[in-house]
């Protein structure tokens, strides 16, 4: 029987002001085939959060809307963190606080070349590599040249069993992950590493820097990244996977970790980092 405890603080601030703010607590317990749970308060784990959630406060802005994300878990015996901010000014998505990215606009986007900086390619093979691993896609002929691993930050996943990384695109997250007590563990992502090298000149092309989301649908192997900061202002890029594999030019220099990725499946949204150096697709 394995015991697994978790508290989340979850908060919502708009123009400088706290509109909401939920905390949820409990305990679960696998029992054979079942899962028996109840919402009991762990102190510890309640405070862990309070001091994550008091630290994400110090980059509150005005004029923004922010939400704050922290949870602590303890299983084994060990306890294990996470926290996370996003935040929006006009519907414009930016980074740290107060650091407002608007470039200035060129032209729209009409499918050219697209240079993904600041880590922002990791949202996109976060769908289309890692949540098509969760799903049991079919393989894709991805470039030989490019690494997507997901790399677990912590050494035993919300099952209890330790965790290893894992090449995303050969198989499947090995680490199973919950968002609360109430829910079935899922295999999921953790931390999405993206690593490679290749030289590329992409002539005209459009730079993004935040994406305001992304998804993958498994019964049309479509992937949609709706694009919040770029040179062609907001836009949204739909293609398969195939496409998308086809269109991999480049990357050049280290991963750059990309803030704020809070993933959802089957209802269940947890944290999970996101890292990928430049690239290029066409």
């Amino acid at each position: 029987m394995t015991t697994f405890a978790i508290a989340t603080r979850d908060e919502l601030w708009v123009d400088g002001a706290r509109i909401e703010s939920r905390l949820s607590h409990g305990f679960a317990e696998d029992v054979g085939d079942r899962i028996v749970a109840d919402d009991r308060f762990d102190a510890e784990l309640v405070e862990l959060c309070d001091e994550s959630i008091a630290d994400l406060r110090r980059s509150i802005a005005a004029e923004a809307r922010m939400r704050l994300f922290a949870s602590a878990r303890r299983i084994r015996g060990m306890v294990i963190r996470e926290a996370t901010i996003t935040t929006t000014i006009g519907g414009v998505s930016i980074v740290g606080a107060g650091e407002l990215i608007v470039p200035p606009r060129r032209h729209e986007w009409r499918g050219q070349p697209i240079l993904w900086r600041n880590g922002s390619a990791s949202v996109l093979l976060h769908e289309a590599i890692g949540h098509a691993a969760e799903h049991d896609a079919a393989p894709v002929d991805w470039p030989s040249w490019l690494s997507v691993r997901d790399e677990p930050p912590f050494a035993i996943d919300d099952c209890g069993r330790d965790t290893r990384a894992v090449d995303l695109m050969r198989e499947p997250p090995s680490t199973m992950r919950r968002e609360s007590f109430r829910d079935v563990p899922l295999p999921r992502m953790s931390n999405v590493v993206v690593r490679g090298s290749h030289e590329s000149t992409p002539g005209d092309f459009v730079e993004v820097f935040l994406v305001a989301g992304g998804a993958y649908d498994p019964l049309t192997d479509e992937v949609t990244i709706e694009v919040a900061v770029s040179s062609a202002g907001p836009f949204t890029l739909r293609r398969t996977r195939a496409e998308i594999a086809a269109s991999i030019a480049g990357a050049s220099g280290d991963p750059i970790r990309y803030p704020g990725v809070i993933c959802s499946r089957e209802g269940q949204e947890i944290v999970v980092g996101s890292f990928a150096p430049v690239m290029v697709t066409r």
